[in-house]
């Protein structure tokens, strides 16, 4: 018995464009306009410090634990020495 499913259309320029569109991007950008908690913003820093660290190293594996702990160690210091803003009454 042969199949009677008819084949896909052709996509369109648009359709194209809408499927290059990646969702986590599209999570990211909803992401962005929604207030992150303090721990969220924290672990941010950390990723963006530990990855440059990695980048220095001219992208050499297997220092990851290290990296991340020296991020934490510098992030930690660097949100201690922030002012806190008051609370206004």
């Amino acid at each position: 018995m042969q199949s009677t499913r008819t084949p896909a259309p052709k996509s369109s320029k648009s359709s194209k464009r809408l499927a290059d569109q990646s969702v986590p991007e599209q999570h990211e950008s909803a992401k962005s306009e929604v207030a992150m908690s303090e721990a969220e913003k924290r672990e941010v820093m950390i990723r963006i410090a530990a990855y440059s660290f990695y980048e220095r190293r001219g992208f050499v594996g297997g220092h990851e634990l290290e990296d991340w702990l020296q991020a934490e160690m510098e992030v930690d210091r660097q949100l201690a020495a922030t002012p806190k803003p008051t609370a206004r009454k």
